[in-house]
This record gives C-alpha cells, structure tokens and sequence, in this order.
C-alpha cells in the first residue's frame, strides 16, 4: 500500500513578483480532484470512500513536496457544482491541502504549484484560496455544531434559500457510514467574493458561520487566472 507522504524541510522563497501573499492565521488553500468526468453524488462519495482518494492524496502530496512545501493538513471533501446546462448537481472526489500558517508566499509560486496540480490530475482548474486580511471576506464555512443534516437536506436547503451559492460548494462530511443516505454533514464552504453571507446565515440560522478574508482564484492548466 502507498503511503501517505510526509516531510519536513525548510523553505525560502524569493519574491519574484509583485505580489506576496501573507498566510497570517489560515494557510493557502488547494481545492483538487482527480475525477475527470461528470458523476453522481453517489459516485463520487464511493471515489471520496476508496483508492481513487489515496491517488489523489499521494499525488498532491508529492506535487508539494516537489515545490518544497512543508508538511500541511489534508482535508477530503465532497465537491458539489450545478451545471450550467441543466442545472443538475454533478460532484468530484476533493483533496484540500492547507499550507501552514504564517508562511510566505509570491503569487507566482502560488499559482505554478495550481497549474502543476491541474495538469497532473488533468482537470480543467484547481480552486484557491490565499487568506489576506485587507481582502473582502471569500472563504465562509458554515459548521453544524450539533443536529447534522443530510446531504440531500442540504443541498435542498441551498436551492431553496440561497440559489446564487448552489454553483459550487464542498462538504465536509461524517464518513462513518458505507450508506450514502446515513452520511451527515459537518461542514459547508463556499469559495469567492460574490456570497451574500447574511443570506447564507439566514439559510442556516443555528449553525455556526465562519468566514475569512482572503482571494479566490480559479487556477487553469493553461495558464489563465480568474478571481471567483
């Protein structure tokens, strides 16, 4: 079995641009998947349950260590989108990779390491988020302390209360159970600058709402950055 690549190594890094991004309490975070068709929740959460996961994990892993990336937390999620055509949800298996905190980045080491992840797990894009806290708020995660919903409850939820966040979001989830159905949700995040949090707080008015300052960025393998 493969496993999970771990490191320590000291990194310096020289501001190449005109831009360096300050972690401060949060990291940068990577959003990544290696699904490169369109599938169910269902599927998905047998990718998110199985070795497609593992590849995907090792892969980042080695992705960063090859940039000199320091140990980092990863974190599986279930990516959800709606699709533009039909309007259905389609999902991914998802790795995020939060670098640690208070280190140093240029936008341009930032961005590379996106692309690489990109074109490795051959995706269109790779989501993320750089915190800053002279930026608008483009990271909120909605946490339910107690009383967890379903998946379906929440994706009802958001198409009911908030439509404009049901383009794309990620789910934490309780993993516990071989049953989609039995699965609950421990988290909700949204990535962009275009939330309306006092929608997205009336939508889950007992649940816990963290949001933080920062960019978000699409990252494509072609090269082309665009802010979400």
């Amino acid at each position: 079995m493969v496993k999970r690549l771990r490191w320590l190594v000291s990194v310096f890094l020289v501001c190449v641009v005109n831009m360096a991004f300050s972690a401060n309490s949060m990291g940068v975070k990577f959003f990544v998947s290696n699904n490169t068709q369109e599938i169910s929740i269902e599927k998905a959460y047998e990718r998110l349950k199985r070795s497609p996961q593992t590849v995907l994990e090792n892969g980042v892993a080695s992705v960063l260590q090859h940039n000199g990336i320091e140990q980092g937390k990863f974190v599986n999620v279930l990516g959800a989108y709606q699709m533009a055509t039909d309007k259905k949800i389609t999902a991914d298996n998802t790795e995020i990779f939060l670098t640690p905190p208070r280190q140093d980045f240029s936008s341009q080491y930032v961005f590379s390491i996106a692309r690489q992840l990109s074109y490795r797990f051959r995706q269109e894009s790779v989501a993320v988020f750089v915190p800053n806290k002279q930026s608008s708020v483009a990271d909120i995660i909605v946490r339910f302390a107690s009383a967890k919903p379903s998946i379906a409850d929440i994706i009802k939820r958001i198409h009911q209360k908030i439509p404009a966040a049901a383009t794309a979001f990620s789910l934490h989830l309780n993993t516990n159970h071989s049953v989609l159905r039995d699965v609950k949700v421990n988290e909700v995040e949204w990535l962009g600058t275009r939330l309306n949090f006092d929608e997205i707080k009336a939508a889950f008015p007992s649940a816990v709402i963290n949001s933080y300052q920062g960019q978000a960025y699409l990252v494509y393998k072609n090269g082309q950055i665009s802010s979400i």
